[in-house]
């Protein structure tokens, strides 16, 4: 075996990071490694639990009768949704849904995990379902009762909207002008009038004229 024979795994996208190229690189002289140290030597590898020369964590954890390690405590559970199983054509009417099917399906990796049912999305099949360990209690009732989200009639609320105001509808220029025109007029003092003369019916007394001096003879 030599360098060109060498080829890249399958699956490898990433180019391979080249070093000691010259310091225009970013990647020359000391390769990414720093100045001297423990992780500069070449050939130096660490253990992934090597904290520094101190007892590790692994070791310090108290190891008593019935301890059991933290992933053994968590359940391993595979959440399937009902709406993934109703889009997938594979399945039809009157199968059987078993872990192993789900398995084949591409829906859980394993059989060896615990098998959780949702409600998720619509569901119109009529299937049975045979060592599935949880149910969720949406997914319960759509089993039940197939098609009943997507056949139920819809509820619409009507929205009572107040009846909109018309508009005043829009005078004529000329009739505006008019009504300002007598408003103006309105708003001016009245003129004052002049005092009626008294007629006077009342004659004047008419003068007596002198009476005439009447002379006797002798």
């Amino acid at each position: 075996m030599k360098l060109h024979t060498l080829k890249r795994s399958k699956g490898i996208v990433s180019k391979a990071k080249r070093l000691g190229r010259g310091n225009g690189s970013g990647k020359g002289n000391y390769s990414t490694k720093g100045l001297k140290g423990q992780k500069a030597r070449s050939g130096a590898s660490m253990k992934p639990f090597f904290e520094g020369w101190q007892t590790s964590i692994v070791q310090r954890i108290p190891k008593a009768k019935g301890f059991k390690r933290y992933f053994k405590l968590i359940k391993d559970v595979a959440i399937v949704n009902l709406g993934a199983l109703d889009l997938d054509e594979r399945i039809t009417d009157g199968i059987e849904i078993t872990k192993e099917l789900l398995k084949d399906l591409g829906h859980i990796n394993t059989i060896d995990v615990i098998v959780k049912i949702l409600g998720n999305g619509d569901w119109t099949k009529k299937v049975t379902f045979g060592n599935i360990d949880l149910f969720s209690k949406s997914a319960q009732e759509k089993i039940a009762n197939p098609s009943a989200k997507s056949d139920a009639p819809k509820k619409t609320t009507k929205i009572e909207k107040a009846p909109a105001k018309k508009a005043p509808a829009k005078k004529v220029a000329a009739v505006e002008k008019v009504e300002k025109e007598e408003k103006v007029v309105e708003k001016k003092a009245p003129a004052k009038k002049a005092p009626a003369k008294k007629a006077t019916t009342e004659k004047a007394p008419a003068k007596k004229a002198p009476a005439k001096k009447t002379t006797k003879k002798a």
